[in-house]
């Protein structure tokens, strides 16, 4: 195969995959609440609720784009040359971006988390302690950061 139709073959390829990251249906809390739903409101706030915005994934993949695009071309790359497959390659860039979302999350400090808050938390942990840190009452959240490389 010539390297123009290597390079055609890897441009198809991507052209039929999608790389998502965030969170996804099957993530609840263990009320039923889906994940994505309350991240959403952390990200976005909810001002009729009293609930400030504390963006961790709109800057993250803002800040990132460069980057993500650069790893991207890499990938298309090294497919070419038959280094990696376009789906382990999207698959090493979800895990990035995931992984990067999660920094955000464990970054966010402000706005402060009302008193109220604080001793919502402190009454649901046995030892009555929690952390007044924004986004990381269970960890849930943090832990439900994923991927997912799929046909378009």
């Amino acid at each position: 195969m010539t390297k123009l139709a290597q390079l055609k073959a890897v441009y198809d390829e991507l052209a039929k995959k999608q790389l998502k990251v965030g969170f996804f249906e099957h993530s609840k809390y263990p009320d039923g609440t889906p994940i994505a739903y309350i991240a959403a409101i952390q990200e976005l706030g909810y001002p009729a609720g009293g609930i400030p915005p504390r963006s961790f994934f709109r800057p993250t993949m803002s800040d990132k784009k460069t980057e993500y695009g650069q790893l991207i071309f890499r990938v298309a790359k090294a497919a070419i040359v038959g280094n990696i497959s376009v789906t382990d390659g999207l698959t090493q860039v979800g895990a990035k971006a995931a992984g990067d979302v999660k920094l955000a999350i464990k970054a966010v400090t402000t706005p402060a988390l009302d008193d109220s808050t604080v001793k919502a938390r402190a009454r649901r942990h046995s030892k009555g302690k929690s952390t007044d840190k924004p986004l990381v009452d269970t960890g849930q959240m943090l832990q439900a950061v994923t991927f997912v490389v799929e046909d378009k």
